[in-house]
């Protein structure tokens, strides 16, 4: 039903995501100037070839294709990311160290606290991808743990956690810190909100909990910009 309702709305989505009927100037400049942003970044050429080497060196040492975000998908977080340059992320998941990638790509100062997936500490080119960012990279050995350190390490300052994928014994902890992250400002992304049920109901968890701020999404991928300055409003986009 909701790749059916994606198809459905699509022309809706793309007018959106050229700003068509968008009234807000916030949304109208994010739409444009970040989110469908054209230009080539330095950093595009870099995220693609990681991604190729993740893909080809899955298959030839475990004779699989790794499910891998796409690079368009990756250059989007780059850009939201690089808006905001914030000084510390939280990633809950990696996406074989893509993902991850493409938010320390921005900045060389920046840190990230990541709680990563088995799929990813089991794949040698993914611990190749996040071994490269050194010290950067604060790796939790569990959700709970790993969301308090950033916590403390972030201060008064904004948050920008994205969310690629969450285990069934996380979806209580992965809760608790939605509704912490709706309550302060910063960004929050959510990923694969078509195929994983954990995160469509986080998701879902997450509109009903804002009481400010916008929402960017496509159904597969949300971008939340959580401002107190900003009216609760929701934008179905051509995202990625």
């Amino acid at each position: 039903m909701g790749k059916l309702k994606n198809i459905g709305n699509a022309l809706s989505r793309y007018q959106a995501s050229k700003g068509f009927g968008v009234h807000s100037p916030f949304a109208f400049k994010f739409i444009l100037n970040v989110l469908d942003e054209k230009y080539e970044y330095y950093a595009y050429d870099k995220l693609q070839q990681l991604r190729i080497n993740v893909v080809e060196r899955t298959r030839r040492e475990n004779g699989y294709k790794p499910r891998v975000i796409s690079i368009s998908e990756a250059a989007a977080i780059f850009r939201v990311a690089n808006y905001y340059n914030p000084q510390l992320f939280l990633s809950i998941g990696s996406s074989y160290g893509v993902a991850a990638a493409s938010m320390l790509a921005v900045s060389k100062r920046s840190r990230m606290f990541l709680y990563d997936d088995n799929s990813a500490q089991n794949n040698a080119a993914a611990r190749e991808i996040l071994s490269g960012y050194g010290d950067r990279i604060v790796q939790g050995e569990d959700l709970q743990n790993t969301i308090s350190g950033y916590i403390t390490a972030l201060g008064g300052n904004d948050m920008f956690v994205t969310v690629n994928n969450i285990a069934d014994h996380d979806t209580a902890t992965a809760t608790a810190l939605i509704d912490t992250a709706v309550s302060r400002r910063g960004v929050l992304i959510m990923r694969n909100i078509d195929s994983s049920r954990n995160m469509a109901r986080l998701w879902q968890h997450c509109k009903q909990a804002m009481t400010y701020g916008m929402t960017f999404g496509n159904g597969k991928t949300a971008v939340m910009v959580l401002n107190p300055k900003l009216p609760r409003q929701d934008f179905e986009i051509w995202l990625s």
